[in-house]
């Protein structure tokens, strides 16, 4: 614009050194032509880039609207899922099972053969070796038997490195319940029981 205007007034100035008032009077209207046209252009532009501005917030709301409904019939089909896996646990649980003492279910128990990684009163964490050495989890609950040489111990009173027997059930959600552990070989950490 500045460029314009330098130009506007040099080609004035030499108009009137020429002695050309009527040629300087054409080309201030030029000038001003020319200025008009780019006041309508900067306008345009600005028009279009607020346009366009409105287009993409739009845009982005109907994304956002569209994602959310997604995401809420995705949460109502895992809701659905897990509602028939839990249908389909209890039923599993219920069939040909019946309520012990202990107010937990009977169901099928399992065997395995490990080695301690970890123990506490109410977890244990196995090595599996026949298994490529499968690390599995166990829950506890107080009536849990630990014995080792017809002694009965405590879960925590168990040492990293014990080979153990345990026999284990699975709960209504899925997690390995103890019934009993038998110790079949103590680790260096019980000199006291060689």
């Amino acid at each position: 614009m500045r460029k314009l205007m330098v130009a506007a007034m040099a080609v004035a100035g030499l108009g009137m050194a020429a002695g050309c008032k009527s040629n300087v009077e054409s080309q201030r209207e030029s000038v001003a032509e020319a200025r008009q046209d780019v006041l309508k252009e900067q306008q345009k532009m600005q028009e279009d880039v607020a346009s366009a501005r409105q287009d993409s917030a739009e845009e982005i709301a109907e994304a956002r609207v569209e994602g959310q409904e997604n995401i809420a019939e995705a949460q109502k089909d895992l809701a659905e899922e897990q509602s028939d896996l839990a249908r389909a646990q209890n039923e599993n649980l219920n069939e040909g099972s019946a309520v012990g003492g202990s107010g937990m279910v009977d169901a099928k128990t399992e065997e395995i053969k490990g080695t301690i990684q970890s123990a506490s009163n109410s977890a244990l964490t196995l090595i599996i070796p026949s298994q490529d050495n499968r690390v599995m989890s166990f829950k506890a609950n107080s009536q849990l038997k630990v014995m080792h040489d017809k002694q009965a111990m405590s879960l925590s009173s168990l040492k990293v490195g014990d080979e153990v027997r345990a026999s284990y059930s699975l709960g209504q959600n899925g997690e390995r319940m103890l019934r009993s552990v038998e110790v079949t070989e103590t680790s260096a950490q019980h000199p006291d029981m060689k």
